[in-house]
């Protein structure tokens, strides 16, 4: 299975242009990063949801979808045969076989999981000798490039900009926002070892992605088409960014990790 490369125009089912922002940066980073690979099944896409961001992305349906479904997509998923098979179980204990898989990805999930050592464990067990592990996850630079903290820093306040990052990494559910460093370091204790790291989202791209945001939840109060029109707004904004987006010497908000097991 390969890698497709991945537009603004591909995400029409998911409206929010702060979402959009993100992850068409995100999906054209493990394009650019992947398109020369072939990948083998058996594969597994480690808490695949409704299945949407895999099927534009890869060309072939991953083998297994694993979610435990607290988002209440999975449905979706399942209902359009997205994946060829789809067990509705935590990441930290799958119930696939010992180096039975070749290929694991992960997108934007595996900070979301408390028991991160868990999950490294059971993705190496999983994953046959010289197996793949490819995922993404908001870098150790996430909350210091937020809008609102930002702002809060320049006029002096920067315990409330703080305050603010350590509110909006709770909301989202971040309990792991690491370099490539350490990363690598928690990694290698399962076998498996950082074959090569691209960060993204640039400093700038953040703080509009986080303005975004923050723009859309105050106009929803009274716009039920708040999402639509905003990215209506910021449209040219988004596709410039969507275009060239650079990040120099490590210094982006997300991160792409390409790990093999030893």
């Amino acid at each position: 299975m390969k890698t497709r490369l991945v537009n603004l125009n591909d995400f029409k089912g998911h409206p929010h242009p702060a979402s959009k922002l993100f992850r068409a940066i995100e999906l054209k980073t493990v394009y650019k990063e992947c398109k020369n690979m072939d990948f083998k099944e058996p594969s597994v896409d480690i808490g695949c949801g409704d299945g949407y961001m895999s099927s534009i992305l890869f060309d072939k349906k991953f083998t297994y979808g694993v979610d435990n479904g607290e988002a209440k997509d999975i449905q979706i998923a399942i209902k359009k045969k997205l994946y060829k098979k789809v067990l509705i179980e935590g990441a930290e204990k799958m119930s696939l076989k010992s180096s039975s898989v070749n290929f694991i990805f992960s997108n934007s999930v595996i900070e979301h999981i408390s028991n991160n050592e868990a999950v490294l464990s059971e993705t190496s067990r999983i994953l046959k000798k010289n197996g793949v592990f490819v995922f993404t996850s908001p870098s150790h630079l996430f909350s210091k490039y937020l809008y609102i903290s930002n702002i809060l820093n320049r006029i002096g306040l920067a315990f409330i900009g703080n305050w603010y990052a350590y509110k909006r990494n709770k909301m989202l559910n971040h309990y792991h926002i690491y370099s490539h460093i350490e990363w690598t370091k928690r990694l290698v204790r399962y076998g498996l070892k950082v074959i090569k790291y691209k960060y993204y989202i640039s400093k700038d791209c953040l703080i509009f992605w986080d303005k975004l945001a923050i723009e859309v939840r105050i106009r929803s109060l009274f716009d039920k088409r708040a999402k639509q029109n905003i990215y209506k707004k910021y449209q040219k904004k988004i596709q410039d960014f969507y275009e060239n987006d650079p990040v120099t010497n490590n210094r982006g908000a997300s991160l792409f990790i390409y790990a093999v097991k030893k």
